[in-house]
């Protein structure tokens, strides 16, 4: 199985990727996005859903359609609802989500629309995979893998959500994408072990903005001047050193101004995308998250009927 590609999320122009790294893929909101098509091998544009529930409001299907009309873009994402409870949906929720992809499928033909599946009992899963491989799609999105390490749905929400996207994988018959996922290493190389084709990443941002470089092997540590809100582990000079010879490695370009640019968030934020990008699955084993790993190994070693058990099950756990 080949190692996913790693989608870069990207909300603006503030920081174009494209210019540093021309051949990576690119995700964009349809939302947010106010600028023409990225010179990126691929854009992947987002619905904007999620943002819209987080935020409390309503985004109709016909606004996707309307924003999506005007977008230049190779991988256009459903218009999908999520579960309100962790891992549970109803009959009436997966067919609106249905209804919404066969509206912009259709209307949208030239486009190529992406259908979202999330964590839910395996009759749902298993009738959406139908729905949507009767259309012929070649790519399927899976909304519910949200890093586990930082799940909060109580008993079973750290593992839970993997067991679906591994029946997933198995069933259908194409490629899947894991939405959200992040980009820490580990859960990069137990996606890679379920057999997940594609992830998108906003963590090469995020961590930057918290003042945090990512170094191979390592982790992300702490180089801002303000106060870490959570997880600091300040860079020690003998991790700047190995971040700068990973970056020479693989060919930095900037590599004589590595010390000035953690200094900026920007700078923070080049060097983590390229990290992301040139180093995703080199992970620390004492890092407290390989258990991910190794859970997605015992995932992989089991077929359909064991995986669909183990879902049942667990979900009958949680909601009785």
């Amino acid at each position: 199985m080949g190692a996913p590609k790693i989608v870069f999320v990207v909300p603006d122009t503030m920081i174009r990727l494209w210019d540093y790294m021309p051949d990576i893929e690119l995700m964009i909101n349809s939302i947010r996005w106010r600028w023409g098509r990225p010179s990126a091998s691929s854009i992947w544009v987002d619905s904007g859903g999620y943002q819209i529930m987080v935020k409390g409001m309503k985004l109709s299907v016909e606004d996707v359609f309307n924003r999506y009309k005007g977008i230049d873009g190779d991988y256009f994402m459903s218009l999908d609802i999520p579960p309100s409870r962790f891992c549970y949906a109803t009959k009436e929720l997966v067919k609106e989500n249905i209804r919404n992809f066969e509206y912009l499928y259709t209307k949208l033909d030239h486009k190529n629309i992406i259908p979202v599946i999330h964590c839910y009992e395996s009759s749902l899963l298993f009738n959406a995979i139908d729905v949507y491989q009767s259309y012929g799609v070649r790519v399927v999105a899976y909304g519910g893998a949200v890093p586990p390490s930082l799940a909060k749905g109580g008993k079973g929400s750290r593992t839970t959500p993997l067991i679906p996207l591994a029946i997933l994988v198995k069933l259908f018959k194409g490629n899947v994408h894991a939405l959200g996922i992040g980009g820490t290493s580990t859960l990069y190389t137990a996606l890679k072990i379920i057999g997940v084709r594609s992830l998108d990443s906003s963590s090469w941002r995020v961590k930057a903005a918290y003042g945090k470089v990512i170094v191979p092997g390592y982790g992300e540590r702490y180089v801002g001047n303000g106060k870490a809100s959570f997880g600091r582990k300040d860079l020690s000079k003998n991790e700047f050193e190995k971040l700068v010879e990973a970056l020479q490695k693989s060919g930095f370009p900037y590599i004589d101004e590595v010390d000035m640019l953690i200094k900026s968030f920007r700078g923070r934020a080049i060097i983590n995308a390229w990290i992301v990008r040139h180093y995703p699955d080199i992970f620390e084993d004492t890092n407290g998250y390989s258990w991910i790993v190794k859970y997605a190994e015992a995932l992989s070693k089991l077929n359909i009927n064991e995986l669909v058990e183990m879902l049942d099950k667990r979900i009958r756990s949680i909601y009785g």
